[in-house]
């Protein structure tokens, strides 16, 4: 495509964004200006080879008007996320990373792990954490010395008992009201303090009630106080503090070599090194590249620091402080890593980008590799970080059961496994019917948590990914999220990849790291479905079974059922342990065994 005089006279002089398309209508390139048609007009002589390459793919020029140069930032960055265009420069880790999230406008605060910060909430979000592992460690001492309540509001109604939680110490049980508000609330402030970097003060609170419990004689508690102390103590010798002040801050740094580029990114709270995450750029970075890379990291949904520390300053420095404090919701300010701490703070980010674009050279395969040949081998809208995968599982129409587990930047994270019993599909079995209910359900609870995948892959042929593709395009998310189905139709044949833009499946070899990777995940999702397929029929045997005995009512039947999957499991738990359950007594119990092991040499007897 070639711009004209005549034609950029018909672009406007004001802020908006402009975007080239090519022949089938996908989006090449997006790019934002404070006036679109001196921008435009710089395409008139294109100086590299990338623009002019991007060009002679252009066959079509559109531009969106906005009110000033921010609103045309905030589209832009929205674009290019939504996007993902061949010519622009695509941060490769452009997720959100894990948050940990405390409910403070509740009357007992819960802990929970989230990736998005609400707009408008009220709780207190603690973060970034570069990885799940991160924080996973980090809730694991917070659950330790800080036992606050991991259950959701809707299971802690229901609750009639305390969980497995409270059993090992690990959870007050206010569900139960075994702590009162203004106890549960002291444990909420000590978990705030220590997450805020306020060790030292909780220390120095944990060592006056010691003393305070011991002066009382409560010898007991004054020994939990004093392991709590010692413990504490350790885990704070072992953060690192980088800077004499407490301050929060992400300090970016980029390496590269030709067209290949890394960068690396700390965070910093409270003065101390919260972590690092290493990211990759799509593209080659021209000239002034920080502009671009904050758009594409920081956004709604992230915690944003008050500073933001960069090599280079982008030149639209105060623009993008005026977007990053909207977001925050406070003043945000780009600095440049000036004075010792901050030098030396860039100086390790800097070792850290270099190490990673030397691992990209020599040839290292990585997540962030495997995920770019996903997204273009699958045509998916954006580079995967979270894959799903989704199968069934009956026995002739019985015990029709389903599941759903995720990967995430490759790896299983169990934390996000899920089970589902079939509710609305009865009789003849029906896979597409049980299968647009899994998906329902689980599309449904991720829309109200804000919470879906990247990849969708189904454990199926054409009519189950075809099912899928509906299930999308009614909750309108289709073209949004990516979608593919994995089958082995013949054992000669091996696996088909089913894509819903393509008539035929696809062949991959056999060998290659996009097939294996599917396979893995279909492989999991299906022992996962099994094993949950087994216990389903194991405890409807069991209930069958529990059916008419003497003194086994709804209640006690429920009571066994929550604990037991099988016959066999009841019988080995012996008469004593059956005695202690809720609702029972030895009479019970013993009635209970006898009839199961009359049931159980009648089925083993041989009929006549």
């Amino acid at each position: 495509m070639e711009l004209s005089l005549e034609r950029l006279r018909e672009v406007p002089e004001a802020p908006g964004v402009y975007i080239f398309r090519d022949g089938r209508g996908a989006v090449l390139y997006v790019g934002k200006a404070k006036n679109l048609r001196r921008r435009l007009a710089s395409y008139l002589t294109p100086a590299t080879p990338k623009t002019r390459n991007l060009l002679s793919r252009a066959e079509k020029l559109e531009t969106l008007l906005t009110r000033n140069e921010k609103e045309a930032l905030i589209l832009e960055a929205n674009l290019i996320k939504k996007h993902r265009p061949r010519y622009n420069i695509l941060l490769r880790d452009d997720k959100a990373y894990p948050l940990i999230r405390i409910s403070l406008a509740e009357k007992f605060p819960r802990l929970t792990v989230v990736r998005r910060k609400r707009r408008g909430d009220r709780a207190l979000y603690f973060g970034p954490y570069p990885s799940a592992g991160a924080v996973r460690e980090t809730v694991k001492i917070l659950t330790r010395f800080f036992p606050l309540r991991r259950c959701s509001n809707a299971e802690m109604r229901r609750r009639t008992r305390p969980c497995l939680y409270h059993q090992i110490g690990k959870c007050p049980a206010p569900c139960l009201g075994l702590i009162t508000p203004e106890s549960y609330r002291k444990i909420v402030e000590q978990a705030v303090a220590f997450l805020e970097g306020r060790g030292q003060d909780l220390v120095q609170r944990l060592r006056e009630e010691m003393e305070a419990a011991a002066e009382r004689l409560e010898f007991e508690r004054a020994a939990v106080l004093r392991d709590r102390l010692r413990a504490l103590e350790k885990i704070l010798e072992a953060q690192a503090v980088v800077l004499p002040e407490e301050k929060d801050l992400d300090l970016f740094a980029l390496a590269r070599k030709g067209e290949i580029v890394s960068g690396a990114v700390l965070f910093v709270r409270r003065g101390k090194l919260l972590g690092h995450k290493i990211f990759h750029l799509r593209g080659i970075p021209e000239e002034d590249p920080w502009g671009t890379i904050l758009e594409q990291f920081y956004d709604e949904g992230k915690v944003i620091p008050e500073t933001v520390v960069l090599p280079e300053e982008p030149k639209e420095k105060e623009l993008f402080e005026e977007w990053l404090s909207d977001l925050r919701g406070g003043p945000v300010k780009i600095m440049k890593p000036e004075g010792e701490a901050l030098g030396g703070l860039y100086e390790t980010a800097l070792r850290n980008a270099e190490e990673a674009l030397r691992s990209r050279l020599r040839g290292e395969r990585t997540w962030d590799d495997l995920a770019e040949e996903l997204a273009r081998v699958l045509r998916l809208p954006v580079i995967p970080q979270r894959v799903e995968a989704v199968d069934l599982s009956s026995l002739q129409g019985t015990a029709p059961v389903g599941a759903v587990v995720a990967f995430f930047e490759g790896e299983p994270d169990r934390s996000r496994y899920r089970r589902y019993h079939i509710r609305t599909v009865s009789g003849t079995p029906d896979d597409y019917a049980m299968l647009y209910e899994v998906l329902s359900r689980r599309i449904r609870r991720g829309l109200e948590e804000k919470d879906l995948p990247d990849l969708l892959v189904i454990d199926g042929g054409r009519g189950h990914l075809e099912t899928a593709r509906r299930l999308l395009e009614d909750y309108g998310l289709f073209g949004r999220i990516g979608l593919c189905a994995i089958a082995k139709e013949r054992a000669d044949e091996g696996e088909k990849i089913y894509l819903p833009e393509r008539k035929n499946p696809l062949r991959l070899s056999r060998h290659g790291e996009v097939l294996r990777f599917l396979m893995r995940v279909r492989d999991e999702v299906h022992r996962f479905v099994l094993t949950f397929h087994r216990q389903t029929r194991e405890r409807e045997s069991l209930g069958s079974f529990l059916d008419g005995i003497p003194g086994i009512g709804v209640k006690r039947k429920r009571e066994l059922l929550r604990r037991f999957s099988s016959p066999e499991e009841l019988l080995s738990a012996g008469e004593e342990t059956l005695a202690r359950l809720p609702g029972f007594n030895r009479s019970v119990a013993r009635t209970l065994l006898e009839h199961l092991r009359q049931l159980s040499v009648d089925r083993k007897s041989p009929r006549g």
